[in-house]
């Protein structure tokens, strides 16, 4: 494994510095160091690969890199500390122009490391900039290259035109989660399901879900319903009569009148047969989906996929004469095995397919893939992406008379690339732009389904999640009813007018207004704190270290407070993207601390409380040991303490309920603070 050390004299960017390095060397071990001063014994360069000092002084911030025996120097003017976004901007131009130094590279998209590159150029747009001065201010504050540029800006502009139509402030988008897969793919962290195991209950799953569309359909009365995606895990593994009984029911409940785009994915060309596809043309179905992901079959095989190249053929031209006329071909790039002209045959066979719209995907191995989780048993496998092949892929659907229409990174993406959808006029997927740009609210049913509250013209977005597991969602379903319902209600409702109120202020907030209920933080808080001591305890730490836990769990959320003067519009607006995204709460409660005379120990545990021990946490997405020992028994504590208390749209779990739960994502706690914790919850239960 290669090793980093990143050293800081305070904390403060340490994300935006983790995920640029990430960038630049993918797949490293990345560990993070603090202090005022450094000491030798706390960062010696010769037990990692490459080493970096980032230290904030006043007007500059100072780089020094190590690596192979030689030194590097970097450094970034900083005017104002207040000044945040300059300040971010100006860290991360000087660390890309220290690691470029260092390593010979590139990236494409250079210090951009988010998922939504064309929200930037779309965002300039709307603010009447031009494509021309858009550009420059791309290419010298973000360093992308000549190629990502146009790209981003090119689909931007084509978004904008395909969107002009779209209702944001009244409309919607309908998700409907179909789990089941007929095999889990090598590469899939979908919450997929395999069909063979699940046959018995997939009557009971349809049974759920309609209920669930018929419980939800009038909480978005009023508003104009403009697409509809049912996707998966894998549609077309419901029987026809299953699949008439869905679309029947979305039928029933939701008004089709301002309908742009129906959209099935039909995915898997084993899961696709004749009767399928006329149930599908049945109902107003505008565009569908037959994904082979590659046309060479060695390659299917090795990935799990169960369908030979021919079974995508003979899927395709059946929904052509069925008379489907809007059909998209998913491809990944990057797959085990294949090089560029494994790459060339598949677009060669596409080609001769001809459909009508392209979405080209570089691969990205997450935490859930079997290629993540069995690295070892795939090491041998190559996994080639490059430039070359993404332009091949372009100039391939150039041929096919299509232009590209929406993009969108991942994390661990092969190459450092991206996934580009590319159709021909009048073919494009609507909903694939809306739920990238995030423009209008997206109501997701099913199991795994995420329903996206867009608001307040754009700025703000609330997330109101379905479980994944798919015998939570059928056992739960009221629960995760009740929670959309009081969402819906509280982001999308229309804020209540001064007129409206009797004496002009009722001391009550208006729907869609966030105020943080101080006494349940509080409650939560003390509870928090108690349990972090008494785990302390547990694990035989030292007087003095178990009173700084409990001092750490009264403290560990104070960053929501801050977090709350954002949401209500005290501070800039646009700054609510950056805490939706990187969820930034324990970062705010660290600085609000920072210089209050609080211990290292202390600080440690409210910045780094949401760290998982696999590395999924945020906000450094450190792992393991790295994360400090005091933030990872404030973890297990913060998250059983959440499932023990009321929330307003389920009631509290009892003591049983939520330790299964957390058991079920134990990946996320350190497995001797998690066992202490558990001996002190059985310890409490006993003298009860």
């Amino acid at each position: 494994m290669y090793k980093i050390g990143i050293w800081f004299n305070k904390q403060d960017y340490e994300y935006d510095v983790h995920s640029l390095m990430m960038a630049f060397y993918p797949g490293s071990e990345i560990s993070l160091l603090y202090g005022e001063t450094l000491a030798e014994e706390q960062f010696e360069p010769l037990i990692y690969n490459t080493a970096m000092k980032v230290e904030y002084k006043e007007g500059q911030i100072g780089l020094t890199a190590f690596q192979d025996g030689e030194i590097y120097y970097e450094s970034a003017a900083v005017e104002s500390y207040e000044d945040r976004k300059e300040t971010k901007n100006r860290l991360k131009q000087a660390v890309y122009r220290v690691l470029s130094k260092i390593t010979g590279k590139v990236l494409p998209w250079g210090t951009l490391t988010g998922i939504r590159p064309t929200k930037l150029p779309m965002q300039m747009l709307e603010q009447g900039m031009k494509n021309v001065d858009i550009a420059r201010y791309l290419r010298d504050t973000y360093y992308t290259s000549n190629e990502k540029t146009a790209l981003s800006i090119a689909i931007a502009n084509r978004e904008r035109e395909i969107l002009k139509d779209i209702d944001y402030e009244n409309g919607y988008s309908l998700y409907v989660g179909i789990p089941f897969c007929p095999s889990i793919c090598l590469y899939c962290s979908f919450s997929s399901y395999p069909l063979e195991r699940w046959k018995k209950r997939v009557d009971e799953y349809v049974d759920t879900l309609c209920y669930e569309i018929r419980k939800t359909g009038d909480f978005m009365a009023g508003r104009k319903l403009n697409t509809i995606y049912i996707g998966g895990g894998t549609p077309t593994t419901l029987s026809p009569r299953q699949l008439r009984r869905v679309l029947t029911c979305l039928g029933e409940v939701f008004s089709y009148d301002d309908l742009q785009e129906f959209t099935v994915e039909a995915g898997r060309p084993d899961s696709i047969t004749r009767e399928k596809l006329q149930v599908l043309r049945e109902f107003p179905v505008t565009r569908i989906s037959v994904n082979p992901q590659t046309m060479n079959q060695e390659t299917l095989e090795i990935i799990g996929r169960r369908h030979t190249v021919e079974d995508t053929k003979e899927a395709f031209l059946l929904a052509r004469e069925l008379g489907f006329d809007n059909i998209n071909m998913d491809l990944i790039v990057g797959l085990p095995g294949e090089d560029k002209e494994m790459v060339r045959h598949t677009l060669e066979e596409v080609k001769a397919l001809n459909p009508d719209s392209l979405t080209v995907h570089s691969l990205a191995v997450k935490r859930a893939a079997r290629l993540h989780m069995f690295r070892d048993q795939y090491q041998e496998m190559t996994f080639e992406n490059s430039q070359e092949i993404m332009d091949m892929t372009m100039e391939y659907a150039h041929e096919m008379e299509m232009g590209p229409y929406y993009l969108y990174r991942q994390k661990n993406m092969a190459g450092n690339f991206e996934n580009v959808g590319y159709s021909r006029e009048g073919k494009a997927g609507i909903y694939n732009i809306l739920i990238m740009e995030e423009k209008q609210p997206i109501l997701a049913l099913g199991a795994g389904g995420s329903t996206k509250l867009v608001f307040d013209h754009g700025r703000r977005i609330e997330r109101v999640e379905n479980v994944k597991d798919v015998t939570n969602y059928l056992q739960r379903i009221d629960e995760m009813i009740e929670r959309k319902r009081v969402g819906i209600e509280k982001y999308l409702g229309m804020p209540k007018k001064k007129e409206d109120s009797q004496d002009g202020d009722s001391g009550e907030s208006a729907p869609g207004e966030i105020v943080l209920d101080l006494t349940n933080e509080m409650n939560h808080a003390i509870q928090v704190s108690n349990f972090a001591y008494e785990v302390g305890r547990e694990l035989k730490l030292d007087e003095e270290t178990c009173h700084e836990l409990a001092l750490a769990g009264m403290l560990h959320d104070i960053g929501k407070i801050k977090l709350n003067r954002y949401i209500n519009g005290v501070e800039d607006p646009m700054a609510i993207e950056k805490l939706k995204y990187d969820r930034m709460h324990s970062q705010l409660g660290y600085e609000a601390l920072k210089d209050q005379g609080y211990s290292r120990f202390i600080l440690d545990c409210i910045l780094y409380h949401h760290e998982n021990y696999d590395g999924s946490g945020y906000p450094c997405n450190l792992r393991g040991e790295d994360i400090p020992f005091g933030a990872r028994i404030m973890h297990v504590c913060d998250v059983y303490v959440a499932l023990r208390s009321d929330r307003p749209y389920r009631s509290a779990f009892d003591v049983n309920t939520a330790m299964e739960l957390m058991i079920e994502e134990v990946k996320n706690f350190d497995m001797e603070v998690f066992l202490a914790f558990q001996r002190v919850v059985h310890n409490k239960l006993s003298e009860e």
